[in-house]
């Protein structure tokens, strides 16, 4: 528990120590892990729910346009409990809203072509999430939830508290 205490005390030092915002021209490389929630009714005779958890790792990258928006990619591997894994591939666009020096909002919209199990896949979707500076050149970044269509699934989503994503970014 100290341990925990004292990394939740140097992320906040870090973060308060840090000054940075993204500007016009930054490249902004990283990677963020996420684990997915799905929820619903078991098939059979008994009324059960069943909770589905998945595992994604996701690097990309984004070049900053402005001082908000920013345009770029990033490839996803997901692997599900069943043994179902995704790979798609695809852009993504954004603007970036900061709120002071060190945090800001990062709204997201992507598509991605890809491959589940063995079919073709296309989704797109918007993603809100928060960057917070750890330094001029660090930063990590945090989502929660998503809006999207999956053409695999073939069903339009809404994920709130239902996905989580956790990355970090350097900039360039």
């Amino acid at each position: 528990m100290k341990r925990m205490i004292m990394w939740a005390i140097g992320l906040l030092v870090m973060v308060s120590a840090a000054n940075a915002q993204l500007k016009k021209g930054d490249i902004i490389v990283g990677g963020s892990i996420g684990l997915g929630l799905n929820i619903g009714e078991s098939e059979g005779f008994r009324n059960e729910t069943d909770v589905d958890v998945s595992f994604s790792l996701s690097p990309g990258v984004n070049y900053m346009l402005t001082d908000n928006w920013c345009i770029g990619g990033a490839l996803g591997l997901s692997i599900a409990p069943d043994g179902t894994s995704s790979f798609h591939i695809g852009p993504s666009g954004g603007y970036y809203v900061p709120f002071n020096k060190r945090i800001g909002m990062m709204n997201t919209v992507g598509m991605g072509f890809g491959v589940v199990g063995t079919e073709f896949a296309f989704s797109f979707g918007y993603t809100p999430g928060l960057f917070i500076s750890l330094s001029d050149k660090m930063y990590l970044s945090t989502s929660l939830g998503s809006l999207g269509y999956n053409s695999g699934s073939k069903s339009f989503s809404i994920n709130l508290l239902t996905g989580a994503s956790l990355g970090f970014n350097y900039v360039f």
